[in-house]
């Protein structure tokens, strides 16, 4: 890890992904981003289960599913089409994003 990256992650989660996603990975990083403005970040929660990155990573589903469409409204289901069209394109790059950034939030407890 170069002293950049390292001074972009300082900067928290939000600005290390907005700073630091690949070109491929920009409708993921926009999913997290507006996600950010929701509570528990459930919009992109929910696409870490559909990915299956939940179970594999947690061994359950992040999200609520009672009510499937609770965390999303026409800009969220925009994004996280996005998001999913990255994955099928490049499934291992966003997953590799995907743990870089939660790695980085975890690094600052959220």
């Amino acid at each position: 890890m170069n002293t950049t990256s390292k001074a972009l992650k300082s900067n928290g989660a939000l600005a290390w992904a907005s700073d630091s996603a690949p070109v491929y990975c920009s409708g993921v990083e926009s999913l997290y981003s507006f996600a950010s403005n929701h509570e528990g970040f459930a919009p992109f929660r929910k696409f870490l289960d559909l990915i299956g990155y939940s179970e594999q990573e947690y061994g359950s589903p992040l999200g609520d599913w009672k009510i499937p469409s609770s965390s999303f409204g026409y800009m969220e289901l925009c994004l996280l089409a996005e998001a999913l069209t990255e994955y099928t394109d490049s499934p291992q790059g966003v997953l590799g994003f995907i743990s870089e950034l939660l790695s980085v939030e975890s690094d600052f407890g959220i």
